[in-house]
C-alpha cells in the first residue's frame, strides 16, 4: 500500500469510529479495514463470522446482518467521495449465496462502480479470506448526494 492508500484506510477507520455503533439486533458490527486502493475506489475489511451472523433457516449469512454491514461498509467508501456533502441511501440490496460455518474468516470486498455521479453505487462481496473464489454473499448500495440535507 502506498501513502495515499494507507491514509485511505486511516480515513475509513476514523469514519467507523465517528459513526458509533453499527448494531444488528444488539451486535456491534465493525469489520476491520485491512487494505484499500484510492485509485481503484476499493477496500477490503475483515470479519470472523459468529453463530449470531448465520440464519438458522438457510445456514447462510443472515440477510439483516448483510444489509447492516453492506450499508455501513459501502457508505464509508461512497462517503469518501464527497465527505462534506450529506447523502441518503436510495437502494440497498443483499443476497446470501451459500452456507457458512461459525468461525469462518471473511473478507468484505467493497468497490465503487459509479463514483462520478450524483447517485454513486458500490458493491460488497462477502468472500472466504482463505479462498477468495468462495463467495458467501453479495450486497449493493446506491446513495444520493444533495446539498442542504439536514442531520436529524
Amino acid at each position: 500500500m502506498d501513502g495515499a492508500d494507507a491514509k485511505f484506510v486511516e480515513l475509513i477507520d476514523q469514519a467507523y469510529a465517528y459513526m458509533g455503533s453499527f448494531l444488528h439486533f444488539g451486535m456491534d458490527i465493525r469489520p476491520r479495514v485491512t487494505w484499500a486502493s484510492v485509485a481503484g475506489g476499493e477496500f477490503i475489511a475483515e470479519w470472523r463470522v459468529t453463530d449470531d451472523c448465520i440464519s438458522p433457516e438457510t445456514g447462510c449469512i443472515d440477510e439483516g446482518w448483510l444489509g447492516t454491514v453492506t450499508d455501513n461498509t459501502t457508505a464509508m467508501l461512497i462517503g469518501s467521495l464527497q465527505p462534506t456533502t450529506r447523502s441518503v441511501s436510495t437502494s440497498i440490496s443483499v443476497q446470501g449465496l451459500s452456507p457458512i460455518s461459525p468461525g469462518t474468516a471473511i473478507e468484505i470486498y467493497c468497490k465503487l462502480s459509479s463514483p462520478h455521479t450524483k447517485q454513486p453505487h458500490a458493491t460488497a462481496i462477502f468472500r472466504d479470506k482463505a479462498d477468495r473464489s468462495k463467495v458467501y454473499a453479495v450486497g449493493s448500495h446506491t446513495k444520493f448526494f444533495k446539498a442542504g440535507l439536514v442531520h436529524t
